[in-house]
């Protein structure tokens, strides 16, 4: 098992690479993002805003497995990127802390059966649909969905 990152380090690496070569790091992420099918979901997280008491719009979310994470950062709209790996999710950061998003709560236990990984723009994700065990679905997108998960 990996060594747990800070999202933040995790954001800024991404970013980087994005804009080096957003379209290299796209496949990257859709051969990382296979490795996540056959795996249970232990939680599904997100940054919860103690002053605004409400889900923080456009955090990234992170699809915890019992194998590793799978985080989808946003990018320029409507474009994600993935981090494979572990998140640090213990310590608070400055007014946020990282908790289960409960509209996708639901999948805690359940196996990811596939992945359905969109590209717009040149190749570029956009959004990935987490297709489970049970016929339910996660999607993880830069769009219509704040944070970037919503369920089905």
């Amino acid at each position: 098992m990996s060594v747990p990152v800070e999202a933040a380090t995790a954001f800024a690496n991404l970013y980087q690479r994005w804009f080096d070569d957003a379209r290299g790091l796209a496949e990257a992420n859709r051969l990382q993002a296979r490795r996540a099918v056959g795996a249970r979901v232990a939680d599904v997280l997100t940054l919860w805003d103690e002053h605004a008491r409400a889900w923080l719009p456009g955090a990234p979310t992170i699809l915890r497995l019992k194998s590793g994470d799978l985080a989808a950062f946003a990018m320029r709209e409507p474009c994600i990127a993935l981090h494979s790996g572990r998140i640090a999710t213990d310590a608070p950061v400055a007014g946020l802390r990282w908790e289960s998003f409960r509209p996708c709560s639901y999948a805690i236990g359940r196996t990811v059966a596939d992945l359905v990984l969109v590209t717009g723009r040149g190749g570029l994700l956009e959004d990935v649909e987490v297709v489970l065990d049970d016929g339910g679905r996660l999607f993880l997108g830069n769009r219509d969905a704040w944070p970037l998960a919503h369920a089905v």
